[in-house]
């Protein structure tokens, strides 16, 4: 292993509770009550492309970029105040950083709302680069998502790792050549038999990742 690709939200930070209520709590401050099934026809997309589906379904007035402005308002305060590491993140970022294993974030979320949150837990220095969907053009269920972040760790798919918690995100990793570390969370009950099989390794939290058996053995 000589490279880790990091997914942030449900596997680096707990915050998949924020973003499975934060449609909900929009259309709420607007008068418009959530459908029960507005989660799943979300959980794929970008921010804007959320704000889009969102303002068409809905008959929203305000134009995208005013609800997505509104949205951003409410993630700006979680990430910047209040959004927390997963168990064991720290000490597992630390032992990479020993190992001299190269580390990069890949992640839907726009990028100053990461930086708030990696600034704030004082983690931003272990990453190589973040990148994120709104920059290449491409959201995660994508392939080419993945292969950018090869490129840019400029190393061969076969000594890196992807950590990942959502299914969509951790098929289009495998279909770009690399391994993928599942991480259990909440907000992926419903699809953890098919992440057991798809991905190479599945754990519970970072406590449980060998990573001297990652580092010599692959």
């Amino acid at each position: 292993m000589k490279a880790a690709i990091f997914d942030l939200d449900g596997t680096l930070l707990d915050s998949m509770w924020l973003w499975e209520k934060l449609a909900d709590n929009y259309l709420l401050s607007i008068g418009i009550e959530a459908p029960k099934d507005l989660g799943e026809a979300l959980k794929d997309l970008t921010l804007k492309e959320a704000c889009f589906y969102m303002k068409e379904e809905f008959n929203i007035k305000s134009t995208i970029d005013e609800i997505n402005r509104d949205i951003e308002k409410l993630l700006a305060d979680c990430y910047a105040n209040c959004l927390q590491l997963k168990p064991y993140v720290l000490e597992t970022l630390e032992e990479f950083k020993n190992k001299n294993i190269k580390m990069a974030i890949a992640t839907a979320t726009d990028e100053h709302l990461v930086s708030m949150a990696l600034n704030r837990l004082d983690i931003k220095d272990y990453f190589e680069f973040i990148q994120t969907a709104e920059h290449v053009g491409l959201n995660k269920s994508k392939p080419e998502f993945f292969e950018i972040a090869i490129d840019r760790l400029g190393l061969k798919p076969e000594g890196i790792w992807v950590f990942e918690d959502a299914l969509h995100c951790i098929i289009s990793a495998k279909k770009a050549g690399l391994k993928v570390v599942a991480i259990k969370d909440e907000s992926a009950s419903l699809d953890i038999e098919k992440i057991k099989e798809v991905s190479d390794i599945y754990i519970d939290n970072f406590s449980q990742l060998e990573v001297d058996r990652l580092w010599k053995n692959y």
